[in-house]
């Protein structure tokens, strides 16, 4: 018997998932805080979230409850091991909605060297955020002299 490997299905061929203690309230807050839409919740029992899905920005994240016999676990306090980067239109506004929303800002609001305006969040689950603003469009070799700059400033 030949056995036929199963297309890929249709949408997103690179999902994020990110684990948290609790999906349920973590979905609220990417709903509240960044403007996500639910996709949607499957409960387990008790009715915790075990799993979630949302859109934002024309992409798809998963979101699932910690489930340790799986080696599902969440960041652990001020360490996690990626960043999401989100492209917004308005990098001030999203900050400052998402602040509102119970996110810490890691960094001040600043434009960088490589043309982008960057607000970088920490979420109340411990996972890293950073929205960005194209708000200059700078040629790579002023980009590497630019960066070269920063690293020959003393610390």
């Amino acid at each position: 018997m030949t056995v036929k490997p199963s297309p890929i299905p249709p949408g997103p061929r690179l999902i994020p998932t990110l684990v948290v203690a609790d999906a349920g309230a973590a979905l609220d807050f990417y709903v509240k805080a960044f403007g996500a839409e639910e996709i949607l919740r499957l409960h387990g029992p008790g009715g915790r979230v075990e799993h979630a899905e949302f859109s934002l920005f024309g992409g798809v994240v998963y979101l699932g409850s910690e489930w340790p016999s799986l080696g599902f676990r969440p960041p652990t306090p001020g360490h996690t091991a990626a960043t999401v980067v989100l492209n917004v239109e308005d990098v001030d506004a999203f900050a400052a909605r998402a602040v509102a929303a119970g996110a810490t800002l890691e960094r001040p609001v600043a434009d960088e060297f490589y043309g982008d305006r960057v607000a970088r969040l920490r979420d109340p689950f411990g996972h890293a955020w950073a929205a960005h603003a194209r708000v200059e469009e700078v040629a790579l070799p002023e980009m590497q002299r630019r960066l070269d700059a920063l690293y020959a400033q003393p610390s």
